[in-house]
């Protein structure tokens, strides 16, 4: 029994490898025909965008077949599993987030209500199970997967004031007129790459440059932003942006446009996807977008996620909570000295 055993698990570690093998051939090609391996997606586990409607960046049908035989090559004991993700992250079928469901005590409740605005622990979910997934609140509960929702990553920067909640700020923000942003934060958004956190920089100007020799006509229309004017961007409507937290406002995102930027333009549209999917699997998968490489609520945004912004866990938030009681519990931006 125990030879018989043994030899059907050769036989199945053999047909695996041999899927994965295919699979790692699979190739999409840029827009100058450079070929590049797919890009990998987090669909499965559903990354909702800022604005609580789409996936993340895709993965390739090899990748998700080497998830596959991750999985079956630990339950038949050919490998060993990866950490388990919080139950309550990424969503269902329909899109919809698996918010949290633990029970919360009073003083975690006191405490996330304090330290972060949130008023109800139970809209609280992670974004997805990459490196790159976050702690996010929404201030309504998502009732479907094209129903737009204002979602905010916990610990972010913002303009959101000591003691006021999510939804308090939102409401804030949603009532101001453009008189009552100062000119600062009505300005255009920065576009030089000098204004990112320097740590970054040097990967964002690569990238550029290398995504241009593939051949993408691609240029930058926004760097840092400041949470003044993410809120001003969110008062003045349009659609430009569902949340108060960003990476722009650490200087680790960008915005750029392909070709003539015109989305409705069918070779512009296309070669919009196809350096979504380059840039998704561009350097080690650094770089993240919003939705997929197909569908997305923001074509231009392109962020650099940091295990130092944000939380992975409600536990990391109650105890960062814990250590800041009563002091300001958001994570700084790392910018350069001259925009201290």
């Amino acid at each position: 029994m125990i030879g018989t055993r043994s030899n059907n698990n050769l036989g199945i570690a053999a047909a695996l490898v041999f899927a994965t093998f295919v699979a790692a051939c699979s190739r999409t090609q840029t827009a100058g025909g450079t070929v590049v391996v797919a890009p990998r997606d987090t669909t499965e586990v559903g990354d909702v965008s800022d604005a609580g409607s789409v996936a993340d960046s895709t993965r390739s049908v090899g990748d998700r077949i080497r998830g596959a035989v991750g999985r079956v090559a630990s339950a038949i004991g050919l490998g060993s599993r990866g950490p388990e993700v919080p139950p309550y992250t990424g969503t269902n079928a329909r899109g919809i987030p698996h918010y949290a469901r633990r029970a919360f005590t009073n003083e975690e409740r006191r405490l996330l209500r304090a330290a972060y605005g949130i008023e109800e622990p139970h809209r609280l979910y992670v974004s997805d199970s990459t490196e790159g997934g976050l702690l996010k609140y929404d201030t309504r509960a998502k009732r479907c997967r094209s129903c737009y929702v204002n979602s905010y990553r916990v610990g972010f920067t913002s303009v959101r004031r000591a003691g006021e909640s999510w939804e308090q700020a939102e409401r804030r923000v949603r009532a101001m007129r453009r008189r009552d942003f100062p000119s600062s934060a009505r300005a255009s958004s920065n576009r030089s790459t000098a204004d990112l956190d320097p740590i970054i920089r040097a990967d964002v100007e690569r990238m550029l440059a290398d995504a241009r020799r593939a051949g993408f006509a691609v240029r930058v229309v926004a760097t840092y932003r400041s949470p003044e004017h993410e809120a001003y961007l969110m008062a003045m409507g349009g659609g430009r942006t569902h949340t108060l937290t960003s990476l722009h406002s650490y200087g680790r995102a960008i915005d750029i446009v392909i070709a003539d930027g015109n989305i409705k333009r069918r070779r512009t549209r296309q070669a919009w996807i196809a350096f979504r999917r380059w840039v998704t699997s561009y350097d080690g998968d650094k770089f993240r977008i919003l939705g997929t490489p197909e569908r997305t609520w923001d074509w231009r945004h392109v962020e650099m996620p940091t295990s130092s912004v944000g939380f992975r866990t409600i536990e990391e938030a109650l105890e960062r909570a814990r250590r800041c009681d009563g002091a300001d519990c958001d994570f700084q931006p790392r910018l350069p000295d001259r925009m201290r």
